[in-house]
């Protein structure tokens, strides 16, 4: 089972997500702590797989104190953000190693089923952002990418895997997989989180614009 920690926000609130996060046989019965640095603290002598932060933990916008205390939580764990969070401060939680965004009106099933997927290794941003235009993107960063590569590049910030990108793209999984690994390599990154936010920060990816055509199933974003 995961294990799971809740910290900041109203007391009766993490009570009632205590509450639908316990009910499920995937987890185990969530801990509490009352703020983000208390979750810091905690984490240093408790294992869990996942911590819940309220967003009323991380000021407005996100303050360098609050981005540094998510840094040692994700050393640590993985990090899901709980709340309606501005489009423009997805990329600096990503970059702080946020591993989730979830908003505040999903239902019990599918922000179960987002916690599961994050504590399994994928990335999960919901409500999911759309795809922009595929418009020369303003980042010297993807200078080195073809069309084509940055077309896949959207994909990868907005489908669950390389199965479902495979499936809008038209060609095989492995094909994906190639992409992928060029465009890690021309962009120096190691990880595919790191791709996820500079689609963001480049603007191929623009949070909250119309959705595009073929965007992720119930508005969810995966990205392993």
């Amino acid at each position: 089972m995961h294990r799971v920690i809740l910290a900041g926000g109203p007391a009766l609130v993490r009570d009632a997500y205590r509450h639908i996060i316990a009910a499920s046989p995937a987890f185990a019965r969530p801990a509490q702590t009352a703020s983000l640095s208390e979750a810091v603290t905690t984490l240093t002598a408790t294992t869990c797989d996942l911590l819940i932060v309220e967003a009323q933990e991380l000021d407005r916008p996100t303050s360098a104190a609050a981005q540094v205390r998510l840094h040692q939580a994700a050393a640590r764990t993985r990090v899901v953000v709980l709340g309606k969070i501005p489009p423009s401060e997805l990329p600096s939680l990503t970059g702080a190693g946020v591993s989730g965004v979830l908003g505040p009106h999903l239902e019990a099933g599918e922000f179960l089923t987002a916690l599961d997927v994050i504590c399994r290794g994928a990335m999960v941003i919901s409500p999911a952002p759309a795809q922009a235009p595929l418009t020369p993107a303003p980042h010297n960063a993807l200078t080195p990418l073809t069309r084509r590569e940055r077309e896949v590049l959207a994909l990868v910030a907005t489908r669950p895997d390389n199965s479902a990108i495979a499936d809008a793209l038209g060609v095989s999984p492995l094909t994906v997989k190639s992409h992928v690994n060029r465009i890690m390599h021309k962009l120096a990154v190691s990880r595919r989180s790191q791709l996820v936010v500079l689609a963001y920060e480049s603007r191929l990816v623009v949070p909250g614009s119309p959705a595009a055509a073929g965007a992720a199933p119930r508005g969810n974003a995966f990205a392993p």
